[in-house]
């Protein structure tokens, strides 16, 4: 199946069900300059994205609660493989806001 049919099955979900939230952790292997930021716009995601600039870092600071996340419409979190794409894509790193238990 190819990226953007499941990106656009999502935002069907998404718009069909408002009080939803959806994380996303990508295996990052997108090479195209801004191409995995694109796929969310073309799919129609960006109206459910929400901003890294809300993430608090390093587990310092608090996520905002589910209903301020449902009331600004911001319920798509999305998290990348590839450090790089934070600053480029504006697509959240993934070890900069999660931890991993041993």
């Amino acid at each position: 199946q190819r990226a953007i049919d499941v990106l656009i099955e999502i935002r069907d979900f998404m718009r069909s069900n408002p009080e939803e939230i959806i994380t996303l952790f990508i295996e990052d292997y997108v090479k195209v300059p801004q191409g995995l930021s694109r796929l969310f716009f073309e799919a129609g995601l960006n109206e459910f994205w929400f901003p890294v600039t809300r993430m608090p870092k390093y587990g310092v600071g608090d996520w905002p609660t589910v209903s301020n996340m449902i009331k600004r419409n911001q319920r798509l979190v999305v998290f990348t493989s590839k450090m790089n794409k934070e600053d480029s894509e504006g697509i959240a790193y993934q070890w900069t806001y999660v931890v991993e238990n041993q």
